[in-house]
């Protein structure tokens, strides 16, 4: 695809974009938790472990779940909206607009940076000793991001795929083949594994202490926004039942390589090696399939569902700070605004009152996100 052709690129929101971002954030703000809790309710102890397991993350080289997807799938889908964005940067910015891009995304991504280290790092407790440097997906999107955009303004199509590729087998062998610390290649187990290695040693003692990896992970992060990258100009090209079949194919030969690469390689979430991108990968790309058919090609009787989804999608980031950062209660923020409001018809709920509760919250936060939605009110960064 030319130049001239990324120039044709429309920058309207594309509804299917908006709204499997804002089913990713709904099942993250409470969805995932209401509709667990109705399975509760309705089942009780009947309810089978290898469904209630799919609401969690996996044990290390376990299987991948539901609640694993939640991640990749909010790395995935920023790529997905860069190729509008960076049409709209081209146009407007003539020919500088390289220079005009790099701060902008700079200034992304320490934003992002920040934002992650107040969510999960401990930043507001304001004592250097408790905090995290990498802990966080904002902090995996800022990586991620920053690959991607350094890639697309130098980059066609043709590089962008060339990248994502490059990424992909550069990290692939690297934990595979690479010593370290007298140990040698090819270890992926729980605190003994190169990435987790790696992140030890640049971040000493602000290091989370958890099995995950980020800074030599930035690789798998990279990857996995350019697939979302890649993904969302094959839609902003093609349209239609066109780039359905594209996405759906493009998503059937990710997963075969996964199996593939299964048999060298496990699928390690935690540290996200080159299998666990591509099974992840796969599955994002045939959602976006499925809601660009359903959205984007169907008439508007099917279209009028997204809209839902899309004030959620709208102001993603507000909604998963207002329900990611927690007081020293335990309780996340919204949680604090709802609660006051909520929990006496909670309590009259009787055993439904934790489903109740959580529905609620979920609702109240909706109708104030549907509430800026609609006098176009976002946060951005």
């Amino acid at each position: 695809m030319s130049e001239q052709a990324v120039m044709g690129v429309k920058t309207e929101r594309i509804v299917s974009i908006d709204a499997l971002r804002g089913l990713d954030m709904l099942l993250l703000c409470g969805g995932a938790e209401v509709l667990l809790e109705l399975l509760r309710w309705q089942f009780g102890t009947a309810l089978p472990e290898v469904l209630v397991a799919q609401f969690r993350h996996a044990e290390w080289g376990g299987a991948f779940t539901c609640w694993d997807l939640v991640m990749p799938l909010f790395i995935f889908i920023t790529g997905a909206s860069m190729p509008f964005a960076f049409a709209g940067y081209r146009r407007r910015g003539g020919e500088r607009w390289r220079r005009r891009v790099i701060l902008r995304v700079l200034r992304r991504v320490a934003l992002l940076f920040v934002l992650g280290m107040l969510v999960q790092g401990n930043l507001a407790c304001a004592q250097p000793e408790r905090m995290s440097l990498f802990c966080n997906t904002l902090q995996a999107i800022a990586e991620g991001y920053l690959v991607a955009a350094l890639v697309m303004m130098f980059c066609g199509l043709r590089g962008q795929i060339m990248s994502c590729l490059a990424c992909m087998v550069i990290y692939w062998a690297l934990l595979r083949y690479v010593p370290y610390n007298g140990q040698p290649g090819g270890l992926f187990e729980p605190g003994n594994n190169l990435a987790i290695y790696v992140d030890h040693c640049l971040q000493g003692d602000w290091q989370d202490g958890t099995p995950y990896s980020w800074i030599l992970t930035s690789l798998s992060f990279g990857a996995l926004t350019l697939l979302g990258a890649i993904s969302g100009r094959v839609v902003a090209l093609c349209r239609g039942r066109r780039a359905v079949l594209s996405l759906v194919i493009g998503g059937g030969l990710l997963l075969a390589a996964a199996c593939l690469l299964e048999q060298d390689t496990p699928l390690i979430k935690h540290i996200y090696t080159t299998t666990c991108v591509l099974w992840s990968g796969g599955l994002c790309v045939l959602l976006l399939a499925v809601f660009h058919l359903l959205f984007d090609c169907c008439g508007r009787g099917v279209k009028r569902w997204a809209y839902p989804l899309q004030v959620v999608g709208g102001n993603a980031l507000l909604a998963y700070l207002l329900t990611e950062i927690h007081g020293p209660d335990g309780h996340n923020i919204w949680w604090g605004v709802a609660h006051p409001l909520i929990w006496g018809i909670a309590e009259q709920a009787g055993a439904a009152g934790t489903m109740v509760h959580v529905a609620l919250r979920l609702l109240l936060l909706w109708l104030f996100l549907f509430f800026l939605y609609r006098n176009r009110a976002f946060l951005r960064v």
